[in-house]
């Protein structure tokens, strides 16, 4: 989750980087936010893929604090994600409304 959320947040500093250049052209600065769009989703499948295995198994106190904690941990990558993908979105209508 933690290598997903880095990566999208790699690709939005791309995008913002392209949206300040505009010799690179709308196709990368596009390209750069659909592959965010792209991150978040296989990031939101893993991490419910994660969840579930941390709440599969039934143990002792020890085992049940640490599936909370992790999937506390889960849940704030998944809102990085959310927001890269929010910001992703901004960018691509900041580009419909000056093209």
């Amino acid at each position: 989750m933690a290598s997903l959320a880095a990566d999208a947040c790699l690709r939005l500093n791309r995008a913002v980087i392209t949206l300040a250049d505009r010799s690179r052209g709308q196709a990368a600065l596009i390209d750069f936010c659909t592959e965010v769009d792209k991150i978040e989703g296989v990031a939101a499948e893993a991490m419910r893929d994660a969840v579930t295995k941390l709440f599969e198994h039934e143990g002792d106190e020890a085992a049940a604090w640490h599936a909370l904690k992790m999937r506390g941990f889960y849940f704030t990558q998944e809102e990085v994600l959310r927001g890269c993908k929010r910001a992703a979105k901004t960018i691509e209508e900041i580009l419909l409304e000056n093209s």
